[in-house]
């Protein structure tokens, strides 16, 4: 069988899911490459840096056109992924997009569907700037040759396949994008990543999202707490994300509540470490209005945690077709709701459940599938 050609970013998570395709699918002798002038996190050896220039993209587009890959996988679809992808003329290479969802709601399709107020303010997301930013690109795209978001779509209307757990970000996919694109699930992490931590009793602190990404809207969240005057000590780690968000997150966030309450993770720390600390971690408030934070939370749900998302948010649809007990912001959250942690019979239920979906055996299947799994009906 033909390898595969991953298409990667430079980030630290480009070396662990190149370790899961390894240890999944050892037969295979894969390629992973990342375009760019410069790379500094994916450290692999297995990992091929190669330039962002037309001469690049045209080399790996000529050996997929030879025929000597039977899959690309693109892990970020971006302006790189793009100019590989629409220089692809076979017809008989699966082209399938690993739907982490930053790439997917970081398109202009959604520019005023993932912000409250506050962050909304901040990067000034209105019908004005959206407007001089679209008559921008049309100006670059007519004077200069400029490629912009219609140059991506075009690619990811090109795409067979879309991995992922998340059916309804397949869903939006299909809606904007690409209508006879095809569902491959897969996730990028499974309980392996944290069951060496053990479920521990739950205190009351409340975590507020999972990064320092805007998209987390932690102001409006603490907001609500604390118009439900609540006491639990509450956590946000912040450690990485929007350098322009995290200049004024800190002190807007103390602004409304104070230092003794409200404790901010801003250093990056080992994820063993981490991870206990979600392991006795009694509520989540997530604020996100789009899929992020999918590792956090399956943790989370694994160690028992209370968990609130918003109804707007696809996980929320996706987990209670699991069958997990997982709560809605605008329906569910109260003072007295984040007075009482689940019941152990609950905590029980929800670990199930993340180990029947996540365990090593279905992390395995889902990584032979992305790899290896047949994609055509007349491929052998």
């Amino acid at each position: 069988m033909k390898p595969n050609l991953h298409v990667m970013l430079d980030v630290n998570q480009s070396n662990w899911y190149i370790e899961k395709c390894i240890k999944y699918a050892p037969e295979k002798n894969d390629d992973f490459v990342a375009f760019g002038n410069s790379v500094k996190h994916a450290t692999h050896p297995r990992f091929t840096a190669s330039g962002a220039n037309d001469e690049s993209y045209s080399l790996w587009a000529d050996k997929i056109n030879r025929g000597e890959y039977r899959q690309v996988i693109i892990n970020y679809f971006d302006m790189h992924a793009a100019e590989l992808v629409n220089r692809i003329e076979r017809s008989d290479v699966a082209i399938v997009w690993v739907i982490w969802g930053a790439d997917l709601y970081t398109l202009p399709l959604f520019w005023n569907k993932l912000y409250d107020g506050f962050a909304t303010r901040l990067y000034n997301v209105s019908w004005t700037s959206h407007l001089k930013s679209m008559y921008r690109h049309w100006k670059n795209r007519v004077r200069r040759g400029t490629r912009d978001h219609r140059f991506l779509y075009s690619a990811m209307r090109k795409v067979t396949h879309g991995a992922t757990l998340v059916t309804p970000d397949v869903d939006l996919v299909k809606r904007h994008l690409n209508s006879v694109i095809k569902q491959i699930p897969l996730s990028f992490s499974g309980v392996e990543d944290f069951n060496r931590v053990a479920p521990v009793a739950k205190n009351n602190r409340i975590q507020i999202g999972n990064s320092g990404d805007p998209a987390n809207n932690h102001i409006e969240m603490l907001r609500l707490l604390k118009s439900l005057n609540v006491r639990n000590e509450i956590f946000m780690p912040i450690a990485y994300g929007s350098r322009r968000y995290l200049e004024v997150l800190p002190n807007a966030a103390h602004e409304i509540i104070g230092h003794d309450q409200l404790k901010l993770q801003t250093q990056v720390v080992p994820k063993d470490e981490y991870f206990s600390q979600l392991a006795s971690t009694g509520f989540a408030v997530m604020g996100h209005l789009r899929q992020q934070a999918f590792a956090n939370l399956i943790a989370l749900f694994y160690f028992g945690t209370k968990i609130f998302l918003r109804e707007k948010n696809p996980l929320l649809k996706t987990f209670r077709e699991w069958g997990l007990l997982v709560f809605s912001i605008e329906g569910d959250l109260s003072n007295d709701a984040l007075r009482s942690t689940l019941s152990e019979s609950d905590q029980k239920h929800n670990r199930a459940i993340i180990e029947q979906r996540l365990n090593e055996d279905a992390m395995k299947g889902y990584y032979r599938d992305l790899i290896l799994g047949q994609r055509f009906n007349q491929e052998k």
